[in-house]
């Protein structure tokens, strides 16, 4: 075989190689966080200054096991209540509960939910003020 022959092979190799690249990252699937990511990341500033509310007024959200599920318990009546069980894996499984007022204990059966982690966005309102919090959660 001349060097006429492996150059030629050497080359048609190294563009099989490069076009079997491009097919197999056209494969891969690249979703984003949320379909309005970039809507969300200019309203940021929002959910900084209700994280800030939150710090600053005491307010927090426990989130506990019970038998039959988890509660979620705030520090004092909240109103308008969204709480958001992001799954990072499968946006498919993510959980979204929303209540108009909440005394003090809010309950999630654990059937809602499958074996694996969350991120638990939970927002709601008390004396005139909107506040914001993440919490990670581990369901097994």
């Amino acid at each position: 075989m001349g060097w006429g022959t492996r150059i030629a092979l050497f080359y048609g190799s190294f563009v099989a190689l490069m076009l079997f690249m491009v097919y197999m990252a056209f494969q891969e699937d690249f979703d984003l966080v949320a379909d309005d990511y970039y809507e969300q990341e200019i309203a940021y500033q929002e959910r900084i200054d209700q994280m800030t509310n939150a710090n600053s007024d005491g307010q927090k959200v426990t989130i506990t096991k019970g038998n039959d599920g988890y509660q979620l318990s705030f520090s004092e009546k909240a109103e308008e209540v969204k709480v958001h069980f992001f799954r990072p894996s499968d946006d498919t499984k993510d959980v979204l509960l929303e209540q108009a007022a909440v005394e003090s204990v809010l309950a999630v059966p654990s059937s809602q939910l499958i074996a694996g982690k969350y991120l638990v966005k939970v927002e709601w309102k008390a004396n005139g003020k909107t506040y914001f919090q993440e919490d990670d959660l581990f369901v097994n």
